[in-house]
């Protein structure tokens, strides 16, 4: 959980929840999303890379994956990144991880 107010618009955030790695998004539509912040071509944080149009870019190699669905948009990967339902509530952002 973060505060919406910690998350700029177009801006990433790394948070933990129930010990799973995720990359919080508040993207350009000004929505919030969340996808597992450990790139699926190298393991490496999502969250160290930049936000393009509706997609986030790992730092690594340039892979790029839709922040909505995890669809790989931009290669080397081929897997597409696990996605989080995300709600909003009091000013506050809540991901959901389930099994």
């Amino acid at each position: 959980m973060a505060a919406t107010a910690d998350v700029p618009k177009e801006s990433l955030m790394r948070v933990e929840v129930d010990g799973e790695p995720i990359c919080l998004i508040h993207a350009e539509d000004d929505n919030f999303y969340a996808i597992g912040d450990t790139c699926t071509h190298e393991e490496y944080s999502l969250c160290e890379g930049e936000l393009w149009d509706m997609s986030v870019e790992c730092p690594r190699h340039g892979s790029r994956f839709d922040v909505r669905t995890g669809k790989v948009t931009g290669l080397p990967a081929v897997i597409p990144a696990k996605t989080y339902p995300v709600t909003i509530q009091n000013g506050d952002v809540y991901v959901e991880v389930r099994d």
